[in-house]
């Protein structure tokens, strides 16, 4: 019989497999919800606003995560370190969807161990990341399927989730963007993802 922490560990070896530079499990505690955080999606108006289901208004916000983390026993914290200036380049786009893939693959892994409500988030729109040639999200604006159900996931920051807290409680140094002279982009950046199980 695999134990609970037999599984953590698979959890955490598949993220890494998957892209993530390094993962942590974290007690649903660490994870700080703050109204204030997600209505940075509103005022000032986020560009991505509006523009998908992965983010507001058409996510709970910070109620429905704090609902949420009454149910959860554990979580999955990882991340993607990258250097700066391939983030904020073209290949953007393609480590925002290795991070929202890396989410969902966890998720579904999550899944198949017996983790039936684990649910999985990310960072950046789901239109923006995946369906940016379309003109509108299918779920917005036909009331239709997602095109990516098993890629996209909602995003951290409309519900509200303190990134830089749950770097704290990985341990892990927060890397932000770094600018020489106010135009090079240079250092280290990171994206990170949440799975709570």
């Amino acid at each position: 019989m695999t134990t609970t922490k037999q599984k953590l560990d698979d959890l955490l070896s598949a993220a890494r497999d998957m892209g993530a530079t390094d993962a942590v499990v974290l007690a649903p505690e660490s994870i700080v919800v703050e109204d204030s955080l997600a209505e940075k999606c509103i005022r000032p108006k986020c560009i991505n606003y509006g523009l998908s289901k992965s983010c507001p208004p058409n996510v709970g916000g910070p109620d429905a995560m704090r609902k949420r983390l009454e149910t959860v026993n554990f979580a999955i914290f990882f991340k993607i370190e990258v250097p700066s200036a391939i983030l904020y380049s073209g290949q953007g786009r393609e480590l925002f969807q290795l991070l929202h893939e890396t989410a969902a693959g966890i998720e579904q892994k999550a899944v198949a161990l017996g983790f039936a409500n684990a649910r999985a988030y990310a960072g950046n729109s789901c239109k923006k990341v995946f369906c940016r040639d379309f003109l509108e999200c299918r779920v917005i604006g036909e009331n239709g399927q997602c095109r990516n159900p098993d890629r996209a996931r909602q995003s951290m920051s409309g519900f509200g989730i303190n990134v830089t807290k749950l770097y704290e409680a990985a341990g892990w140094p927060f890397k932000g963007v770094v600018h020489e002279n106010g135009s090079e982009v240079i250092g280290m950046s990171s994206l990170c993802g949440l799975v709570l199980l």
